[in-house]
């Protein structure tokens, strides 16, 4: 049976430290990392306290966006705020927020060994889940689309949105639909983000047009923000045919076109109907207030929570799919 030197000597700390670390002296001090490797070490050596059960699961959470990203975008804002909520909630403790803008530090690898398990928001690689899932098998992701997953999923019916929100447009586009979105991209555990193929929002599109005999016209945008709804704007105006119906892949993008076209003198819902997605707070106060496809953030933050917790204290750790419905809500952009 291993000793507590044992450990000392694997976490690179002093005997002490251990001790204090593993009893809860809240006096000392001593950083996060610090204290996820003196854990760590205690798992790989199999060394038991006499106070050796946890008060309540620890779970890590990883993002594949970087603080600017989280910051600009309110979706994930929501989304993480749904699984600080719950984990409350369940009385189930928050290790640590990473952000994957670059390789993870050594705290992320012992947590990963330590933590009862992992949420990840945003699109992994599947070389980055086969390395995650080495140290911990109890891994939840939100809104990523992997066909062969080996993990559990968490996603959002954007499907059923995007033809919900064509149907509608429809009525008064009739066949003059376009599409605006950006990029859906999958990131490695080095922080590198590489072109994934297709994005759902774009394919459901293009798939319904095919099925109503109509041509598509697609606008790719760098990003999901106002300005790249701006710069989408400014390539609408120059379509040979002025869209009736244009689909957002996001609120904010909807909101850079309504901003460009109103400067170009086109208004929404006289000159065009417009739908975005996500509901955002700003959607119910822009001028004219936009339609949009009400996605539940915080509930698939929520959602993530109860399947981890299945994991851990249920022992249900089997790939699954979980899909959140989502409603269409109609505003002045469309007429309603």
């Amino acid at each position: 049976m291993a000793n507590i030197r044992q450990v000392a000597q694997l976490a690179g700390v002093s005997a002490g430290t251990v001790s204090r670390i593993l009893n809860n002296d809240t006096s000392l001090s001593v950083t996060d990392q610090t204290r996820l490797k003196v854990l760590a070490a205690t798992k790989k050596l199999n060394y038991h306290t006499k106070n050796k059960s946890k008060k309540s699961p620890i779970i890590g959470v990883l993002t594949t966006m970087n603080l600017d990203q989280v910051a600009e975008y309110t979706y994930y804002q929501q989304v993480k705020q749904g699984i600080i909520e719950e984990l409350k909630k369940e009385k189930m403790t928050l290790s640590s927020i990473y952000y994957l803008n670059k390789s993870l530090d050594n705290s992320f690898w012992d947590g990963l060994y330590y933590w009862d398990g992992v949420i990840v928001i945003g699109s992994l690689s599947e070389s980055a889940i086969t390395e995650l899932k080495k140290l911990n098998s109890n891994i939840v992701i939100i809104e990523a689309r992997y066909k062969n997953n080996s993990v559990k999923l968490v996603n959002a019916n954007l499907t059923a949105g995007v033809k919900e929100a064509l149907a509608q447009l429809e009525k008064f586009a009739q066949t003059n639909i376009v599409y605006v979105g950006g990029p859906r991209y999958m990131t490695n555990l080095q922080g590198e983000k590489t072109l994934a193929k297709g994005e759902v929002r774009l394919n459901c599109y293009r798939e319904w047009m095919k099925l109503h005999d109509q041509d598509e016209c697609s606008i790719s945008t760098s990003g999901w923000s106002i300005e790249d709804g701006v710069q989408a704007g400014k390539q609408i105006v120059q379509l040979p045919i002025f869209p009736k119906g244009i689909l957002a892949g996001n609120d904010q993008i909807a909101i850079g076109i309504m901003r460009e076209l109103y400067t170009k003198g086109f208004r929404a819902p006289t000159d065009y109907h417009i739908i975005g997605f996500d509901n955002i707070q700003m959607s119910k106060y822009y001028i004219p207030r936009l339609s949009s496809v009400s996605v539940p953030e915080k509930d698939l933050g929520t959602t993530a929570v109860h399947l981890i917790r299945e994991d851990i204290l249920e022992n249900k750790a089997r790939a699954t799919t979980t899909l959140l419905e989502v409603k269409l809500i109609l505003r002045e952009s469309t007429g309603n």
